[in-house]
């Protein structure tokens, strides 16, 4: 073989090499994420977050750790609804970041929202991507009647096995993002719920009881 032939192939095994690398990097050679209802519920949080806020208040913002279990859809729903909050010239005061095991449900430890709720003062927002407080009788008597607002999105049957209706009348989730997705006649992928729309959440797919 002569040496331009080795030279060729050397180049060629270079350039596969990078690209096989470049992939991997970008999300590998797996499904492509249709960004635009990860983009919306994202926007939802936030405008729903910017409704609770009171004047003076601060944002805290409680979300999965992807790093080690990669997920492109969280990724792309926070960076929205920071975009959103960035716009309305307002400062997310703390990121917390929970890693999660893929093969469990997506729950905040009640003993870490407990605290956050103690901690973050009245007239604030705690924003949660990873479903509503789900507490105790107990650790609910303990938080005293001044809370802050409670932002919660809610995929899938959460919202139903949560007893969102419960948390709303319990005053620990003042708004949710939740899934429609397969919901008749839907053109929306999410629905944003407060108390004055808290009956659409029976009209969702698989809230039947």
């Amino acid at each position: 073989m002569s040496k331009t032939v080795i030279r060729i192939v050397v180049s060629l095994t270079t350039i596969a090499a990078w690209s096989l690398l470049g992939l991997s990097l970008h999300g590998g050679l797996g499904p492509r994420v249709h960004s635009a209802p990860y983009e919306a519920s994202g926007r939802l949080m936030a405008q729903q977050a910017l409704a609770c806020l009171a004047p003076g208040g601060q944002i805290t913002v409680i979300t999965r750790d992807t790093t080690t279990f990669r997920n492109p859809a969280s990724d792309i729903q926070l960076a929205s609804f920071r975009k959103t909050i960035d716009q309305a010239h307002v400062a997310i005061q703390s990121l917390h970041k929970l890693q999660v095991d893929p093969l469990r449900p997506v729950a905040v430890p009640s003993s870490d929202f407990c605290d956050l709720i103690r901690n973050t003062p009245e007239g604030s927002v705690i924003v949660s991507f990873m479903g509503p407080p789900l507490l105790t009788r107990a650790e609910r008597s303990s938080l005293g009647d001044s809370k802050p607002a409670i932002v919660a999105f809610c995929s899938g049957r959460l919202p139903e096995l949560a007893d969102l209706r419960s948390l709303f009348q319990q005053g620990l989730v003042q708004a949710a993002v939740v899934d429609r997705r397969g919901a008749k006649g839907s053109e929306q992928s999410f629905l944003a719920v407060t108390a004055t729309n808290l009956s659409d959440v029976s009209a969702l797919p698989g809230a039947e009881r």
